[in-house]
């Protein structure tokens, strides 16, 4: 895949008395802007959420003609009520000022922070029926929702990420398949970790003590929370359930999640496996857990607004986390996912996960070779050249997968080094 530099198509909707206003504030095409309504009633949108947003957690059906049939109306719709007039005929100039270069994408970013009641809506379906596709599920036209919040850099990082997966399952509340959740992610990982892109602490017993503490014995830069989550009515924010020292069920309000990763400026995405990660309020655009982070500073988040099946979610982490190792923006890894998950085939799935971001261009991390000079890569390889006699095996050999849990220490994998100073580590069998 060649690799591509984005176009912004930045779009802001603000709601004017009982309609609203599509704005386009940047664009190759310069700026526009139209008029709508919804182009559903409220029975019928409800409708079709809910089709989307059915119970799927564990579903093993190849096509759901149903769910397929309700993302294509409701993308189908939003796209034609939003794209009209002098806004479609923008987006429709920034496509071909695209595909006039072969290196070039459209990244488009949707602002809703002025209309916070259609947050909640599935914009990550729109369809072009011009053009008969899916606009997110194409590495060449990212969606991505913006807060219109600073921008923040990328992080300069040396491989393997470092990701902090925390499993919360209170035992009052319906049991997670915590084990079959840790396997499904071993696996999807396990390219990843034996190439040593990525490196994995598991967290099981998920106090907000517990995540405090580890956050603070090494720099992480993935947070992945595995677990319950829903929005609180009565405070009007998002929550997370987390463990007490009995394993009974806390909830923990985005506020708290918040201040909790603050700090820890090497995080640089969370990922939130959960129902209704994705939730705001309907006034407020930053009382979600998802926009709350973003607000407290984490460049990307990645969040479900329905619930996801096993092998949906196996399928997302498995090439959205490739893609990112892979040195790919935070959005096109988010397109390479949704492609996966169609592909498998999912005629719905590949919409749920929504991503925020408050990185310009979507890189999170600058990898330490993208930044070396070629007085350097001289350097690597004059050393290259004199360790290839070198054949006493490392002992500086780094864990693959490490667990954290009360009482259980897994023993770290053993390792060598060949002869041209390459690390293996041997993984024994059944650990993935």
């Amino acid at each position: 895949m060649k690799y591509l530099s984005y176009l912004d198509f930045e779009i802001e909707i603000e709601k004017q008395g009982e309609s609203y206003t599509a704005r386009v504030t940047r664009s190759p095409a310069g700026q526009a802007s139209g008029a709508f309504t919804l182009p559903f009633s409220k029975n019928r949108l409800e409708l079709l959420i809910l089709k989307l947003g059915q119970n799927r957690k564990g579903i093993r059906k190849i096509i759901d003609s149903a769910q397929g049939e309700a993302a294509l109306e409701i993308g189908g719709k939003l796209f034609g009520a939003v794209f009209s007039d002098n806004v479609l005929e923008c987006y429709r100039k920034s496509l071909n000022f695209m595909r006039e270069s072969q290196d070039k994408g459209l990244r488009l970013k949707l602002m809703l922070h002025n209309a916070a009641e259609l947050a909640d809506m599935p914009w990550e379906y729109l369809f072009d029926a011009g053009e008969n596709r899916f606009i997110a599920q194409s590495h060449h036209t990212p969606v991505v929702r913006y807060t219109g919040l600073p921008e923040i850099p990328p992080f300069p990082v040396k491989l393997p990420l470092r990701m902090l997966v925390a499993i919360s399952s209170p035992t009052d509340q319906p049991p997670l398949d915590v084990e079959g959740e840790i396997s499904r992610l071993r696996q999807a990982l396990a390219p990843l970790i034996t190439a040593d892109k990525v490196k994995v602490r598991e967290l099981k017993h998920v106090t907000f003590r517990a995540i405090q503490r580890n956050l603070r014995q090494e720099d992480f830069h993935i947070f992945h929370f595995i677990g319950h989550g829903g929005f609180d009515a009565k405070s009007n924010e998002g929550v997370l359930l987390m463990e007490d020292e009995q394993h009974k069920s806390v909830m923990v309000g985005a506020d708290r999640i918040g201040a909790l990763l603050h700090d820890h400026r090497s995080l640089r995405l969370a990922v939130l496996n959960c129902c209704e990660g994705a939730r705001v309020s309907l006034t407020d655009p930053f009382a979600g857990v998802a926009t709350a982070l973003i607000q407290q500073g984490i460049p990307a988040v990645a969040a479900m607004q329905f619930p996801i099946s096993d092998d949906a979610a196996k399928e997302f982490a498995d090439e959205f986390y490739a893609a990112l190792t892979d040195g790919l923006p935070a959005d096109v890894a988010m397109a390479e996912a949704r492609k996966a998950v169609f592909g498998m085939p999912n005629d719905a799935e590949w919409g749920t996960p929504v991503l925020y971001m408050r990185s310009a261009d979507g890189l999170l991390f600058r990898f330490e070779d993208e930044v070396k000079t070629d007085k350097d890569r001289e350097i690597d390889i004059s050393e290259d050249m004199e360790d290839e006699e070198e054949t006493e095996p490392s002992e500086d050999v780094k864990p693959v997968i490490e667990v954290v849990s009360p009482e259980i220490k897994i023993e770290q994998p053993k390792g060598f080094t060949n002869s041209i100073g390459m690390e293996f580590v041997w993984i024994p069998p059944g650990e993935f």
